[in-house]
């Protein structure tokens, strides 16, 4: 067989959520189905609380011939009936399987050459913005009364705190890692969330400058700066596309959002890459939600 080269990744397809970011992703995925890329990732939020729809995401994407590799998002782990550990355990790996992916977080691949590692990665604080002063405490409630909520807090149920399962991923990433590094050349690392800084977004509002605290974890860039062969690191989560160089990691934040989607398509073997944006023909008159709850006008 031939080495993997050409890679295509994506992310936040957030399918079922909006017609028009729908839309899109039905051009997205045909895109897919027709091209001759390697490989094929979904860096994690292919939907919402509705396991359904992440099915029905995945199926898209049936037809592509290569391997095909995902990690969930947070909102991936949204539940509303089963608890949130037994969904990212059991019932999410479950469906992958059965729609022909690979669910990263269970077991890394290796495909010609080329080892992906990943899951979803989490947060514990680590990217909060110092300036705000804001206790500990209060990110762990996440909320910020009379600026906003940060819906984690409504939707997932598990009993372990953010930097505990933060703990969890990067000893499963280093695991992942350790188990293919001496039968490939290259690694590929995909997350949900952002594990450099330098991905992050610009000064932003009250809401969105607290919800730094939820975007990722440096501690999760250090352990995969450590690892030589990890070449490139791909995640989701941010809506805005981000590319950064850290040491010898070509690092990117895919930048899909609720109604625009991206997909990057990767050479591995020279580190050229495009990025394809499909937008909608107008923008959607609709609310856009967000992982943000912001307080009601009075």
């Amino acid at each position: 067989m031939a080495e993997t080269r050409k890679l295509l990744v994506t992310a936040d397809l957030h399918f079922g959520l909006y017609p028009a970011g729908d839309a899109c992703v039905l051009e997205l995925a045909e895109f897919v189905r027709n091209s001759e890329a390697d490989a094929l990732v979904i860096a994690g939020d292919l939907a919402d609380v509705d396991t359904d729809w992440f099915a029905a995401c995945l199926d898209l994407f049936a037809s592509f011939k290569g391997p095909k590799m995902v990690v969930p998002g947070n909102h991936d782990l949204w539940s509303a009936g089963v608890g949130t550990e037994q969904k990212y355990r059991e019932v999410l790996p479950a469906i992958a399987s059965d729609c022909g992916f690979r669910m990263l977080d269970a077991s890394p691949v290796a495909a010609e050459g080329v080892g992906f590692i990943g899951n979803i990665g989490w947060y514990d604080y680590s990217f909060r913005n110092p300036e705000l002063n804001i206790a500990l405490e209060q990110y762990e409630r996440k909320e910020l009364p009379g600026v906003c909520t940060w819906n984690d807090g409504q939707f997932i149920n598990w009993q372990m705190s953010d930097p505990e399962f933060t703990e969890k991923c990067m000893r499963k990433l280093e695991a992942a890692y350790r188990s293919i590094e001496p039968t490939v050349h290259t690694v590929v690392a995909v997350l949900h969330s952002l594990p450099f800084r330098e991905l992050l977004y610009g000064p932003s509002s009250a809401a969105y400058e607290f919800c730094r605290a939820y975007m990722g974890s440096e501690r999760i860039g250090r352990l995969l700066s450590e690892f030589r062969k990890v070449r490139y690191v791909f995640c989701g989560h941010r809506h805005g596309h981000a590319t950064a160089t850290i040491g010898h990691i070509q690092a990117f934040a895919v930048g899909s959002e609720y109604l625009v989607k991206r997909l990057i398509e990767l050479d591995i073997s020279t580190g050229e890459y495009e990025v394809h944006t499909f937008e909608p023909p107008a923008s959607s008159d609709g609310k856009v939600k967000t992982d943000v709850l912001l307080p009601e006008e009075p």
